[in-house]
Formats: C-alpha cells, sequence, structure tokens
C-alpha cells in the first residue's frame, strides 16, 4: 500500500517543541496520505502563540485551548487529560466525516512534541526502502512499542512488580477506536481511580483488552519526543533523525538551570515541562 486516502491527525497536549517538529510532521503526514485533516488541543498554560499560522497551507479542522484550572485541574494530568481531550476534539471530528461523507482512514492520536518517522528494509532486495504502511484494520489499536513498567497498584508496590506497558505517544486506528479510546476517562468506562491505577501505559493496554480489541505493534513508522535541545541543531543535523534522538536524549541529564534557559530562549513555556512527573521530561 502506497498511500492512505484521507486521514485525521489528532495533536493533543502541551505545545512543547511544535514550533521545531511542525515543518518534519507535515512531510511525513503528506508522504502516507493524499488528504489530511489535523485537529490539535492544548492548555491554557502553553505558550499558544501563532500556532494556528504553523498550518498554514495545510487543513486545520479545529483548533482549541482548554483552561488547566477545569474542574479545579481535574483533567490537567497524564492519565486523564489525553482522553479528555480527544473526547473534546471527537464532537469536530465526526462532523467532518460527515462532510466528507466517509469515515477516515486512519486517525492518528498523537503530540505536538513528537516527530513521526517512517522506517526502512534493513536487509534483502529492497533494502533501504520504506517499509509499507500498515493500515488500520477493524477492532484493532496500532502502537510503536511494548515497555516493563512498574505496576503502581500492585498489593505491594514496594516489591518493584513489572508489567507490560503500550507507548502511548503515537498510535492509530480507523473511527470507531477512536470512539472507544476517547471514552477511556469516564468512571464509567473501566477506569481507576486518579493515582491508584497501575500507571496510565499499563491502564490503557488492560482498557484495550477488557474491551477486546486488539493490539498491533506496527513496524513501519516510530514517533520520538524531541526536547528542547533540538532548537540549537544546524540546519543539517536538524534534518537527520539520529542526531534528533541524540540530542534529545541530552534534555535529561542537564542542570536545572539550563533547561530553563533552553525553553526562555525559544518561547517554551515551563509549565509544558515543569507539570509533569515524568523523569526523562520534567524540569
Amino acid at each position: 500500500m502506497k498511500k492512505m486516502n484521507h486521514i485525521a491527525v489528532v495533536l493533543r497536549g502541551h505545545v512543547r517543541t511544535w514550533t521545531f517538529n511542525y515543518p518534519k510532521v507535515f512531510e511525513f503526514y503528506d508522504s502516507i496520505a493524499d488528504n489530511v485533516d489535523y485537529y490539535f488541543i492544548t492548555w491554557d498554560s502553553s505558550n499558544t502563540d501563532d500556532i494556528e499560522k504553523t498550518f498554514k497551507s495545510k487543513n486545520l479542522i479545529y483548533f482549541q485551548i482548554l483552561n488547566q484550572q477545569l474542574e479545579n485541574r481535574r483533567w490537567y494530568n497524564g492519565h486523564l487529560g489525553p482522553p479528555f481531550m480527544n473526547q473534546m476534539i471527537l464532537p469536530h471530528l465526526k462532523r467532518q466525516e460527515k462532510k466528507i461523507n466517509q469515515q477516515y482512514d486512519c486517525i492518528f492520536d498523537t503530540r505536538p512534541d513528537v516527530l513521526p518517522s517512517r522506517l526502512k528494509l534493513i536487509f534483502g532486495d529492497d533494502s533501504g526502502q520504506y517499509i509499507p504502511i500498515t493500515p488500520p484494520e477493524p477492532n484493532t489499536i496500532y502502537i510503536t512499542g511494548l515497555e516493563l513498567h512498574t505496576n503502581k497498584s500492585a498489593i505491594e508496590p514496594q516489591s518493584g512488580m513489572q508489567d507490560i506497558a503500550l507507548q502511548d505517544w503515537f498510535l492509530y486506528m480507523r473511527s470507531d477506536e477512536f470512539e472507544k479510546l476517547c471514552m477511556r476517562y469516564h468512571p464509567d468506562k473501566f477506569m481507576y481511580e486518579l493515582r491508584m491505577g497501575p500507571g496510565t501505559q499499563i491502564e490503557l493496554r488492560e482498557y484495550i483488552s477488557y474491551w477486546k480489541m486488539f493490539l498491533c505493534v506496527q513496524d513501519w513508522s516510530k514517533g520520538y519526543m524531541t526536547r528542547p535541545p533540538v532548537y540549537k541543531l544546524d540546519w543539517l543535523d536538524s534534518n537527520n533523525i539520529d542526531r534528533l534522538i541524540e540530542t534529545s536524549n541530552d534534555w535529561p541529564s542537564l542542570e536545572r538551570d539550563e533547561k530553563i534557559a533552553l525553553c526562555e530562549r525559544y518561547g517554551i513555556s515551563l509549565s509544558d515541562y515543569v507539570d509533569t512527573p515524568s523523569l526523562t521530561c520534567k524540569i
């Protein structure tokens, strides 16, 4: 399969490195589909200046800024925020599907700081060629990989019990499955109490299993999280995926003052990297 026809890309969460990523993000999706619709939803704590201008000549269907204080910050966390944001996008996505008179061939659920990249074959007669796209099948969620995380809801959390978690920053699926995933924030749809579950990435795997959907680790693309040091790269290195990954991985080892200085220099809200428990992400 060379290209899909009509896809949707949902970008949800903190703005972070979007102003660096967006040309490469657009290039990726233009390479895999003839028609691409974008939906962007973020927090008012991020720097949202000129976000809509980055979509010049692109099909931005809907853009929304959410108040982080909504319901006393109930949704402002990595556990509830992604499905809640997607639920806010869903009516606009469904309306667009009616307008184009079809369901999307594929919906990507990702973040502004994630840089998608095609993968290539490394052996055989077609070595060096892009791996063919795997289009979504019904009742299936596609991810880029699995990880081992400590299950925080174990009877004895200090035991460090390991459990299977999924990479949750670059997923894709069909329209019906996207709607199912949107509902996981709702207390009637199989959700642990906040901070009482096994961890967001483990819980998402459990949710998919509970609703009898299949989980597929696809092999044709990856989603890499870019961190503020990438802004310092020259043009050549900024277009080299290996250098981007290497430079982004420098972020956790930087001193706090260095991280703050980078964010301030490149117009990134400090809250984007302060309001997270992730050790590899936070300031």
